[in-house]
């Protein structure tokens, strides 16, 4: 439990937003390719499997070959989305697929094919769908949603599943704390890719909690400020291709003088742990699933 709260420097923190100011390539020629796996159904014939792949590795492609994010970094990742299969069904050219692995429960495929877009094109997609009412077409909708479901390789035995050790919470001032592990893994037990463990030496990755900083304003009698920004860290204990995962969150609240300081900061707390456990489990699993994905590529 936090018990008292240092004076630091307080951190200013600015943005400025500058719209969808385009600064679009005059005409895109890029070739793209990506791989995709996708497990077999009770009900599929032999082709539906690999279809859906195919239809997986297009995205795939065409995201990572940074066309959008050049162009329109401030697109959010919905619209980013629609352009993207609008990109595939118009504008991706000479689509050739390879079968990389193929058995009774899974098909993988690699992709190659060219962008071809002008920057008009793209920027009438990008007006199109920039905007989150803006009127859009139900079954391109649909479609999307239906091939990010299944891009998501789940871990097929317990081999493929790793444990997550969490270490206690580490305070700016050296000292740490148990009090939110018990919360902490009950946030992070909601991941089909990993479990979290209470031993240490079993752990493949150890996630690392911290509170940054702790800050109590008095803006005047009846009123104080509170300041708070956390950290959530994960590193691996015997993986060298892992590159450390951090999340970090802040965030600032009005309270009265007369509330209990440290149960207003204990809720802050949690709130910040919640987001920042959220948004570090997405990054998490999608590092496992690609150390999947790669395994079965890589397995003929």
């Amino acid at each position: 439990m936090v018990s008292k709260f240092s004076k630091i420097a307080i951190l200013l923190l600015a943005g400025t937003f500058f719209g969808f100011q385009a600064t679009a390539e005059e005409y895109v020629s890029q070739s793209v390719e990506a791989s995709a796996c996708d497990d077999r159904q009770a009900n599929d014939d032999k082709q539906t499997a690999e279809n859906r792949a195919i239809d997986k590795a297009c995205m795939s492609a065409v995201k990572l070959s940074g066309i959008l994010q050049r162009n329109y970094p401030d697109l959010s990742e919905h619209a980013g989305d629609l352009i993207t299969y609008r990109i595939i069904d118009e504008n991706l050219k000479d689509i050739k697929h390879q079968v990389t692995l193929e058995n009774e429960s899974r098909v993988c495929v690699r992709i190659k094919g060219v962008v071809q877009i002008s920057a008009d094109e793209l920027a009438q997609l990008v007006e199109e769908y920039k905007q989150s009412d803006a009127p859009q077409d139900a079954q391109i909708i649909e479609a999307v949603e239906e091939i990010k479901a299944k891009m998501a390789i789940k871990p097929q035995n317990p081999d493929e599943q790793k444990l997550i050790y969490i270490s206690e919470m580490n305070f700016w001032n050296g000292t740490e704390t148990s009090h939110y592990s018990e919360y902490l893994t009950g946030l992070m037990a909601q991941s089909d890719y990993f479990y979290v463990t209470d031993k240490m030496d079993l752990a493949d990755y150890i996630l690392l909690p911290r509170l940054i900083q702790a800050e109590v304003d008095e803006i005047d009698s009846q009123n104080h400020k509170m300041k708070m920004i956390v950290e959530l860290e994960i590193i691996a204990r015997r993986d060298d291709n892992f590159l450390p995962l951090n999340e970090r969150q802040n965030h600032f609240i009005l309270f009265a003088a007369s509330k209990n300081e440290q149960e207003v900061a204990d809720t802050l707390i949690r709130k910040l742990l919640s987001r920042a456990a959220t948004a570090l489990m997405q990054k998490m699993d999608k590092y496992i699933e690609n150390s999947i994905e790669n395994k079965i590529r890589n397995t003929k």
